[in-house]
């Protein structure tokens, strides 16, 4: 009698578990995270992060034109902001060599947004307002840069430096 007491417990016991189920502690708890608006942006220069400006180098000679296409081997700019963007350009002043070219003779293009060619001025300029990015591809955009040179300008190694600030888009 004792051995098929034993033999039945067993199968009672697991059926008790299986009918009644043991429940553990457990808790819920809502979490609320404020994410602050950011506005940021980065400035590639053939492929490395330059800050917010970058110097532009070229040797040139006199009546050529020279053109520096926006992508990973010329200048991009990423957009790392959480709220749209208006993107500015300028140029610290006109290109310094053996002699000077004017500013106006260097242009922008581009932007993702097939803007025209621009020329560069030394206050600052929107060149792409409300961006707004919704997946990485939008958030890197090609610049390109177009410089004229004048006839009878001396050749030589000439340089600008030009900057890129954002601001929230009103």
């Amino acid at each position: 009698m004792g051995i098929h007491l034993k033999t039945l417990a067993v199968p009672v016991l697991l059926l008790i578990l299986l009918t009644n189920p043991v429940s553990g502690a457990s808790a819920v708890q809502e979490v609320r995270v404020t994410v602050p608006e950011s506005v940021e942006i980065m400035v590639l220069w053939k492929g490395e992060e330059v800050g917010n400006s970058f110097t532009l180098t070229a040797t040139v000679e006199p009546g050529k034109e020279y053109t520096w296409p926006g992508g990973p081997q010329g200048l991009q700019i990423k957009d790392l902001s959480n709220v749209p963007i208006d993107l500015y350009i300028k140029a610290e002043g006109d290109l310094q060599g053996p002699e000077t070219i004017p500013i106006q003779n260097l242009k922008y293009a581009n932007y993702g947004t097939n803007l025209p060619k621009t020329p560069l001025t030394t206050t600052y300029t929107p060149v792409r307002r409300n961006w707004v990015v919704k997946s990485e591809d939008e958030s890197l955009i090609p610049v390109d840069l177009h410089l004229t040179v004048p006839p009878g300008t001396a050749a030589g190694v000439y340089s600008v430096r030009i900057y890129h600030i954002a601001v929230k888009s009103p």
